[in-house]
């Protein structure tokens, strides 16, 4: 998927910047120029652009003007990696790999990325979130975990899409300054936080699903749902979705292996940040899928966890005379209702006649956990590592 779109994208770029939109570089850069972040910056990291990208000459020549210290990277084939470098002077400039004009490595002009503080980052494409899409060589992302500054992209509007599709190890930039205008990245979340954005994948009624939903609406859950994602033509969720505004995708499949397959290329094409389970009833087994998303996938089971694991939770609960059961949310791995224990909540059922009562009664407290879990994912309050769950503050 990013290949494709990273061919398509350079020679919609190359044709857009030959016949004459190479006249946007000196808005965009104007733009950049009078930014806060720019003119704040002591030190700042750029590159010097090359065929059809954003000419950046013109703000080198100007944060050296301006006393600035200016950094651009040498790029080490060999040990696939990039070094940083000071500049003092455009005519020091020589060519380096891939033909990108680079500083020279002078040992004592070298800089460490931790004194970086505004960087200036190459990107075939992007999207608002601030993901993008690069040469593929993956030079750029390794060295940005190391840089703890603001990260800001050049593109043209062309440049912009909807979705970019993005993997675990990508970083992000945090605004994009094209002709249009400056993109602050995930602008409209609340409190400052990028906007989470959430499938959902469901198999049948969906009201965990529409707790979700009505979380957003409400505001009290700091995301959005880009998709409902179902094995199931006959969902009742996807009237949900449909009621909503929210775009359905309904996976054809004959096994399950195929179905795990189309199920990663979609999330692929949506890139979400969040994967919630929420009634759907298949387990995940593609381990592509599970790295992909490690960390990032969710699901909420009608058990307290690991008691009655399996499609029959709340019949297995009452069958057995439990007087509390109750609900798990989890990270999904490839076990059946495996993985990290996020948040559980103990319900009573000792006074329902049927399982059927103790289901309602179970599904009651789901809504409420569900949204507020998804919200609390979205501030940053816990994430997953190293097969746990990392609390950041309390549930």
């Amino acid at each position: 998927m990013k290949d494709k779109i990273r061919k398509e994208m350079i020679e919609k770029r190359e044709f857009h910047h030959s016949t004459g939109g190479h006249r946007h570089c000196i808005s965009i850069m104007d733009q950049f120029l009078h930014l806060p972040e720019f003119n704040d910056s002591k030190c700042i990291m750029l590159y010097w652009s090359k065929g059809s990208e954003v000419h950046t000459d013109g703000i080198i020549e100007s944060a050296l003007s301006l006393k600035k210290k200016v950094v651009l990277p040498v790029t080490k084939k060999e040990e696939k990696k990039l070094l940083l470098f000071e500049l003092k002077d455009t005519r020091e400039l020589v060519k380096g790999a891939f033909d990108i004009m680079e500083p020279l490595p002078i040992p004592d002009r070298a800089v460490d990325p931790k004194e970086i503080d505004l960087v200036v980052v190459p990107g075939v494409s992007f999207d608002r979130r601030g993901h993008r899409i690069g040469y593929g060589m993956g030079y750029y992302d390794s060295l940005l975990k190391e840089v703890h500054a603001k990260k800001i992209g050049l593109a043209y509007g062309l440049q912009i899409l909807e979705h970019v599709p993005n993997e675990p190890h990508d970083v992000a930039v945090d605004m994009i300054v094209t002709e249009e205008g400056v993109i602050a990245c995930g602008e409209g979340a609340s409190a400052g936080q990028k906007k989470l954005r959430v499938a959902v994948l469901a198999s049948g009624k969906g009201s965990d699903f529409q707790s979700i939903i009505d979380g957003v609406k409400s505001g009290k859950v700091a995301a959005e749902i880009v998709a409902l994602i179902t094995d199931n033509p006959d969902a009742g969720a996807i009237v949900r979705a449909k009621e909503n505004g929210i775009q359905v995708h309904t996976i054809a499949h004959k096994t399950r292996e195929e179905l795990d397959e189309r199920l990663l290329q979609k999330l692929n094409e949506i890139s979400p940040d969040l994967v919630v389970l929420a009634g759907y009833m298949k387990v995940i087994k593609n381990e592509r899928l599970l790295s992909a998303y490690s960390g990032k996938i969710i699901n909420i089971h009608p058990s307290l966890l690991p008691k009655y694991p399996g499609a029959h939770a709340q019949k297995d609960a009452f069958d057995a005379g439990e007087k509390v059961s109750g609900y798990t949310i989890h990270f999904v791995d490839a076990s059946l209702d495996g993985g990290p224990i996020i948040y559980q909540e103990k319900v009573d059922i000792s006074g329902c006649k049927t399982a059927d009562e103790a289901s309602a009664k179970i599904l009651e407290r789901e809504h409420i956990g569900l949204p507020e879990t998804v919200d609390r994912f979205a501030k940053g309050k816990f994430e997953a590592k190293g097969g746990k769950v990392i609390y950041k503050s309390n549930l």
